[in-house]
């Protein structure tokens, strides 16, 4: 399966002769005296690789997952799973529901402790593997749920073992995390010298408001969401989602319901601290769950919404008679956190800062927000 090659052949991509499938987010920042006067975001992802799927059967349509989306591709793969389940009226066994839930969450802890160990405790890398190979464990115990619903062969007969895959991860965890708390001063959090240094520095500085925060619990947000995604302009609200026009920032900050007031960078980097020292819990806590998966509960056939390690993922579609896909839309959590108007224009916008302090200030910020693409920042002065 070449899907560069089909992306190279729609006549709905136009642009670069060699497409990139994961494109990136460009920042662009510019300086005027002593103030940042501007910020522009600009997001390459091939947002029009969707129409690919028009017209083509759903097990071609989910084989295509995996290679559009490296980054989070468990979770984009469930998303899609759950989504053409509730188009085509399959229901997921309980079974089925904890193994997804599983490694949707094993996905999860394993990128943002890639996150942790590659921006803020770079001395703890070596230790990265040991996440990686419980994950792949976790895949290979429970890699059975990763089709749909009536051709999972024997899936109501399957047990999820959680209690040992928890054990597992207090062990992998606990050398990279050695506060229990998150609360503990970042040295002891295990945050390099060198990053408490920076983190210091940035502090200083009066940051903008952030965002509101993204909720699909809230029932007005998530039928102000679903509504656009009815509307002429669906395809460019994909692009650059809102709320009844609002940008909202969604992940482990938004998670944790902290207030949307201010940004302050510390606060982020324990909010990422605090979900990672408390996965062993949470992931004991999938065992006891017995409610309806997110597409279930969102009460609109073809959608679902599942949790990542950077927010929510939306996945919404509809289906022909033949079972052939009319329309796919996703909205990931890229999208939500890097938003033109979002968070990152907000809090740095109009802020004073020496020039020497600029770069490191929104690297930081762009770490903290973490992209699931490559991104680049350009300083221009006015």
């Amino acid at each position: 399966m070449n899907i560069t090659a089909e992306l190279a052949a729609s006549k709905h991509v136009s642009g670069a002769t060699k497409p990139s499938l994961t494109g990136g987010i460009k920042v662009s920042v510019c300086y005027n005296r002593d103030h940042i006067k501007a910020v522009e975001i600009t997001n390459t992802r091939p947002f029009a690789v969707t129409r690919l799927f028009t017209g083509k059967p759903v097990d071609r349509v989910l084989a295509m997952m995996p290679s559009l989306f490296y980054i989070c591709g468990m979770g984009q793969l469930i998303a899609a799973l759950r989504a053409v389940e509730s188009a085509s009226g399959m229901t997921e066994s309980l079974a089925t529901r904890q193994a997804r839930d599983t490694l949707l969450f094993a996905e999860s802890v394993r990128e943002q402790v890639f996150s942790w160990v590659t921006n803020w405790a770079p001395q703890h890398k070596s230790r990265m593997s040991h996440v990686v190979d419980w994950f792949n464990q976790c895949r290979k115990q429970l890699g059975w749920s990763l089709t749909l619903a009536h051709t999972s062969l024997g899936e109501a007969s399957k047990r999820v073992e959680i209690e040992p895959l928890a054990r597992q991860l207090e062990g992998v965890i606990q050398p990279l995390l050695p506060a229990h708390q998150g609360f503990a001063p970042l040295p002891v959090m295990g945050v390099s010298e060198a990053v408490c240094q920076l983190l210091k520095e940035c502090g200083e500085y009066p940051l903008g408001l952030a965002a509101k925060t993204l909720n699909f619990g809230d029932q007005q947000q998530c039928i102000a969401v679903l509504s656009a995604l009815d509307g002429a302009n669906a395809e460019q609200f994909c692009h650059q989602p809102s709320v009844s026009g609002v940008p909202a920032e969604t992940g482990c900050w938004a998670r944790q319901n902290m207030a949307a007031s201010g940004f302050v960078i510390e606060s982020r980097l324990r909010s990422l601290y605090r979900e990672i020292t408390t996965a062993p819990a949470r992931l004991r806590a999938l065992a006891k769950f017995t409610e309806g998966s997110a597409s279930e509960n969102i009460g609109v056939r073809g959608c679902s919404i599942v949790e990542t390690a950077r927010g929510s993922l939306l996945h919404k579609v509809t289906l022909d008679e033949k079972k052939r896909v009319e329309r796919y839309q996703i909205i990931a959590p890229t999208e939500w956190n890097f938003h033109p108007q979002g968070s990152l224009k907000t809090k740095l916008e109009g802020l004073y800062i020496p020039w020497e302090q600029v770069t490191p200030v929104a690297e930081t910020l762009i770490k903290l927000l973490d992209p699931c693409v490559d991104w680049q920042l350009e300083l221009v002065h006015a």
